[in-house]
Formats: C-alpha cells, structure tokens, sequence
C-alpha cells in the first residue's frame, strides 16, 4: 500500500478529495490539525487545516467489499441516533404530564407497593417508568381490592425487571468477544475500568490482552501499564490505525483483546471521527462508557452523539459518587441496550460489579453502600 499526505479544510472535504482523486479504493490511516499561513506576506494570521495520511492499495477493489458492509452498518447507526433524539424529545415533552399525574401515581396500590413505587421515585427513577415495574411485579389481591406483589417484594420486583432491562453482565465471560472496546467521554473511568476487566476475564480462565489507544492523556499509558505488568498481560500502545493493527496481529493468540481509548466529548465530531479511523478496521464489540452522576439528559446526548459507533452494551461508572441512581434504570428501560456492569470506586482490581436483576434491585431500593453484597435482602 502506498501513502499521500493532503491538507484539507475538514474531514468532509478530504473524503470529498479521496473519492475524487483516488476512486472508492482509498482510506484514511490518520489525521492531524495543523497551522498554515492564511497569507505568505502576512505571518500573523493562520488558519487551521486537517492533514490526512491516505493509504492507497495498489490492488484495485481491495476495500470494495468492507466499504459497502461499512455503508450499511452506517445506516443502522442512522436509524439508532433518530431514535434516541426521539426519545429524549419525549423525556422533555412529558415531564410536565408526570408532575400533573402525581397526585395519583399511587392509586390502586396496596400500602408496600406504594412504598416500593415511593422509594424508586426518590432513588431518582422516573413515576412512569417505576409505576411500570411496579404494577408487573404484583398480582390483582381480591382482599384488598388493590395490586400488591405476587410474593415477597425482591423475587417480585426482579422477575418484573427480567421482562423490561436486558443485562449482559456474567454471560460476558461464557460468551467473549475477541476484541472488546470502551468508549465514552473524558474522565468516566475507561482506563480503571479496562484493568478491572482485564483482572476479572483473567481470574474467569481468560487470556485477555491490553492495548491502549490513549496516548493524549498524560500518565494515562504508565498508569495502565502499570495495572497490567502487575497481572502480567501483554500490553501495546497504538497511535494510528496501521499501529492498531499490528497490535492486534501480535496479540492474536490471545482469547480477547481490550482496547482503552481516549476520552472524547460527545461535541467533538472531528475527535469522534479520528476514533472511529481506528475502529473501522477490524471487527469489533463496543461498550459505551457513562458516569452514573451524569442527568439523565446528558446520558442520552452521549448515546446519540457516540451513536456513529455499533454500540454493543453500556457500563456505568462512579456508582459511588451518586445517591440517585435511578438514571441507570431510565436509561436502561428507554434504549434496551445491554448493561455490562457497574464501577463503584478506583480501586484495582476491586470496585466492580458485574450487572445482574438482583444488583438492579438492590440499587433502586437500599443504599450504595449495600450494592456490593448482593444476596437475599430484607423486604422493603
């Protein structure tokens, strides 16, 4: 394959370019910003240009097949950011309504289903959305001539939560995939939370290694290095797509394979667009990484945003740092997308926790403090 260096004025204008000088056949391996004079008298005033390195096969239709299965998966990713934009019309459109309805939430409720609806509300779960489990969970009593639970509260609530949240959390280790990457916005955990991962397939039998594409970030690649020379896992470092490869290629005995990004804000495009260079090339499973502290808002921005990735799953971190967790459960109702676990902390390996109904239970009635044991819990 051979390379060209073009300076372009955006991303849009060098596939522009690409397409016109090269034919379908061309691909971006990366891009930088750079400075250039906007005048050769005038040295004071620059502009800032995209330098894009193109690789260009010097066999004809080599990229032909991958191309149109990529035109297809953006399409469906199209579909999916329309659908969350709906979704949080909606969220805004019927706060209003659920404030109306909140005198009578609880009507047709025995004394303990109300309680249990009462208690998820103030955990921050929305009325409509805690109402829904609620009312799955119980059985019409004839003596009360209300809804109460079929049986106690937590086997109730968590067969209810089985039929409205799709959890991923332990199957993860039955069912691997060959190369797992997390994403997300700056300063949500990514890179504690891959060496808690790491930690967990290996203890699972695994034989997982790391490779970070986070060389931005300062003390971010010793820090995970560190966490990972300590388990003794291999460990590479890849600043362009052609690196990134070659790192897979050397881990390729390996049973899984997680990629660390770098955090990107869910506003810049042009950075969202550099990650996905790297991503493209190679088959990959996804994890969208959100702060449990974020409203609920912001998460479905995120979502939307990062939506030009296949999401497979989410994992929400700093748990710890939230005393109303409902937003997780929210989230999780509206979008169905899979929830692979929980951070509760930065320790290393510790402060994890696979998800399951039962920890979705706990976390929408007891105290964070009380999430890590997850067994038989007393009756709200």
């Amino acid at each position: 394959m051979k390379t060209e260096k073009i300076i372009v004025s955006s991303l849009q204008e060098a596939v522009e370019e690409l397409k016109r000088t090269y034919g379908d056949n061309a691909v971006v391996l990366s891009s930088r910003i750079v400075k250039r004079k906007r005048w050769s008298l005038i040295p004071f005033f620059k502009t800032t240009l995209l330098e894009v390195t193109v690789g260009i096969p010097e066999k004809e239709g080599e990229f032909q097949k991958e191309f149109e299965e990529k035109i297809r998966v953006y399409e469906e990713l199209e579909k999916l950011k329309s659908t969350l934009s709906e979704v949080m019309k909606t969220v805004r459109t019927q706060d209003e309504e659920r404030e109306a309805q909140r005198t009578n939430v609880n009507e047709g409720l025995s004394m303990r289903a109300q309680r249990v609806l009462s208690r998820m509300v103030y955990r921050g779960v929305r009325k409509d959305i805690a109402r829904r489990l609620v009312e799955e969970a119980c059985g019409y009593d004839i003596e009360l001539g209300k809804l109460d639970f079929k049986e106690d509260i937590y086997p109730s609530l968590i067969e209810s939560l089985r039929k409205n949240i799709v959890i991923e959390g332990e199957k993860i280790f039955n069912s691997t995939p060959r190369i797992m990457v997390l994403i997300g916005p700056t300063g949500v955990g990514k890179t504690t939370t891959i060496a808690k991962l790491s930690y967990l397939f290996k203890r699972a039998g695994k034989r997982p290694g790391v490779i970070t594409l986070d060389s931005y970030r300062v003390g971010a690649v010793e820090q995970l290095r560190a966490f990972i020379n300590i388990m003794e896992l291999p460990f590479r470092v890849a600043d362009t797509p052609e690196e990134f490869l070659k790192s897979l290629n050397d881990m390729e005995n390996r049973d899984l394979i997680l990629v660390d990004t770098a955090g990107r804000s869910q506003h810049d495009k042009l950075r969202l667009n550099e990650l996905k260079l790297f991503l493209e090339s190679t088959e990959t499973q996804i994890y969208l990484t959100l702060s449990a502290n974020l409203s609920e808002l912001v998460m479905y921005e995120v979502i939307m945003q990062f939506g030009m990735f296949p999401i497979r799953g989410l994992i929400f971190s700093k748990l710890d740092e939230t005393s109303y967790p409902g937003n997780v459960i929210n989230v999780a109702y509206r979008t169905k997308l899979p929830i692979l676990c929980f951070t509760t902390g930065q320790t290393v390996p510790d402060d994890i926790v696979m998800a399951d109904y039962e920890v979705l239970a706990k976390l929408m009635l007891e105290e964070k403090h009380e999430l890590e044991s997850a067994g038989n819990s007393p009756e709200a």
